[in-house]
């Protein structure tokens, strides 16, 4: 007869349990630090880079984005909905800044879900809401930025779906989704690109202390 005591199976089972619970509490606790310090971050740049409307719309942007992809990366969302609650956030964005209604956006990105990923589609769905979107309707320079927002952050994920789904890929397309953004924002140089590139390092660089 061995002289090694098994080990009750209730107690392996608790063990595990209390181990399972130990591992998500730090989890969560990792993921509201992290949240709460894109907040702070967000605050301090919003201070700082006041000269233009354009820079706080830009910094709420960033923290937007990045909300989203630290959600995407501790949950593990599919690209699919990294890509669906990306663009939710940003009507949600875009409604509080020109006070347009949601749901005008919405029914915009309506339009762009038969596409299916297809690249093709995407442009086609783009051509014709932007054929739509004529001076005679309500916010259409709003609507027409929202469509090529959306237009954009599709084909970069249609490029990212092209190949691994694996999350480096998502999160490569956050930085080519960001950069556009960049460049739209600074087609008038007002305010210049320079500037966003700064913002968007300064930003990268306090998350990381």
């Amino acid at each position: 007869m061995s002289n090694t005591q098994t080990q009750n199976p209730d107690t392996e089972s608790r063990e595990k349990r209390e181990e399972n619970f130990d591992a998500y509490y730090k989890k969560v606790v990792s993921m509201q630090e992290h949240l709460e310090r894109i907040h702070i971050v967000t605050e301090q740049l919003e201070n700082k880079y006041d000269d233009y409307k354009e820079t706080k719309e830009f910094v709420r942007f960033l923290k937007s984005i990045e909300e989203v992809f630290a959600h995407a990366a501790n949950e593990k969302w599919s690209v699919e909905k990294t890509e669906s609650e990306m663009i939710k956030s940003e009507i949600y964005l875009l409604s509080q800044i020109s006070g347009v209604d949601e749901m005008v956006f919405l029914a915009i990105y309506e339009e762009f879900t038969h596409a299916s990923h297809d690249v093709e589609k995407i442009q086609i769905i783009a051509k014709k809401l932007m054929d739509k979107y004529t001076e005679d309707i309500p916010h259409y320079i709003e609507c027409k930025e929202f469509i090529m927002y959306v237009r954009d952050a599709l084909l970069v994920f249609a490029h990212s779906l092209s190949g691994e789904k694996a999350f480096d890929e998502v999160d490569e397309a956050k930085s080519r989704i960001i950069r556009l953004r960049m460049e739209l924002m600074a087609a008038d140089n007002q305010p210049p690109l320079k500037l966003l590139e700064s913002i968007y390092t300064e930003f990268v660089d306090e998350l990381k202390k």
